[in-house]
């Protein structure tokens, strides 16, 4: 009866004697010593797995900071690179939305003002307020920018404090459409100052300012007015925000995609080795196997 243990043994020490460079031949007794095994591997005996890689996680980086998932698609990485890039997209059509909104009440907005403030009726009834309301006066810290007739300069509001000027237009800028919701010193050029029976069309609102109370004279149209320019601004701010979540979508998609190609980067570099331990004292000669990874 063939012994099978002995065949092996035979087929596997013929192999090592066919190899020039085998463990057995190379055997030096001078490791002779406690440790049962002697270490020698012999490179035909080994398996090596190794792939040369053309992933540059620099080339990644640059990827997503130009369009943000381009860096994880470049890597390979298809999820990410759909995710980033889907953020990407709902951010500026967010953006657009949020300033076409902006723009559209923005012009509502100048156009009521248009319509219901007028240059004449607040020269004319300012001094009317002033004896109540002290910051409702012709000359105070804001000013409004005038056209004189057939010039092309401007003069303050601040020249209408006397005789009115015939012809005179207010140049409608950001700073008058600023100017005639914002401040109690304007308020007497809203059309609804006195309403249609003779009875008075403002009205005080109180605005806590730190400690103090401060009183602020409104209509009906000014409110209007104000909460029109909240909402434009409001549309405005959220338009802002949108790009600087747009602005971290492409420093996070540059850093992830960064990571990204540098981990399979490293991982189509490693290098696995598999081999034989020989050792004189065991049966058949092999005193075990070895494992390592290079990276």
């Amino acid at each position: 009866m063939i012994n099978v243990k002995f065949v092996i043994s035979l087929f596997l020490l013929s192999i090592s004697f066919l190899q020039g460079n085998t463990g057995l031949l190379q055997y030096n007794s001078k490791l002779h010593g406690p440790f049962p095994f002697v270490i020698n591997q012999s490179h035909i005996d080994s398996i090596s797995t190794s792939k040369e890689s053309s992933i540059y996680p620099a080339r990644g980086l640059a990827l997503s900071l130009v369009i943000p998932g381009m860096g994880q698609w470049y890597a390979g990485a298809k999820a990410k690179a759909f995710f980033f890039f889907g953020l990407e997209v709902a951010g500026w059509m967010s953006f657009r939305s949020f300033s076409n909104k902006g723009v559209k009440i923005e012009r509502e907005y100048e156009k009521f003002a248009d319509e219901n403030w007028d240059l004449y009726e607040w020269w004319l009834r300012t001094p009317w307020l002033t004896s109540s309301y002290g910051d409702v006066v012709c000359k105070g810290t804001h000013h409004l920018n005038l056209f004189l007739p057939g010039q092309t300069t401007t003069i303050s509001s601040d020249s209408l404090c006397g005789e009115w000027i015939e012809g005179v237009e207010v140049v409608k800028d950001h700073e008058f459409y600023e100017n005639v919701g914002k401040y109690d010193q304007f308020v007497a050029g809203w059309s609804d100052l006195f309403l249609i029976e003779g009875e008075n069309g403002w009205w005080e609102k109180e605005k806590s300012v730190g400690d103090s109370t401060e009183i602020i004279v409104m209509t009906d149209l000014k409110r209007d007015y104000i909460n029109q320019r909240a909402k434009a601004n409001n549309a405005f701010r959220m338009g802002t925000f949108t790009v600087t979540a747009l602005m971290f979508n492409h420093l996070i998609s540059a850093f992830d995609a960064f990571i990204e190609t540098r981990r399979r980067k490293i991982s189509s570099e490693s290098q696995t080795n598999i081999g034989l331990l020989f050792s004189p004292y065991a049966r058949l000669g092999i005193g075990g196997f070895s494992l390592s990874v290079r990276w």
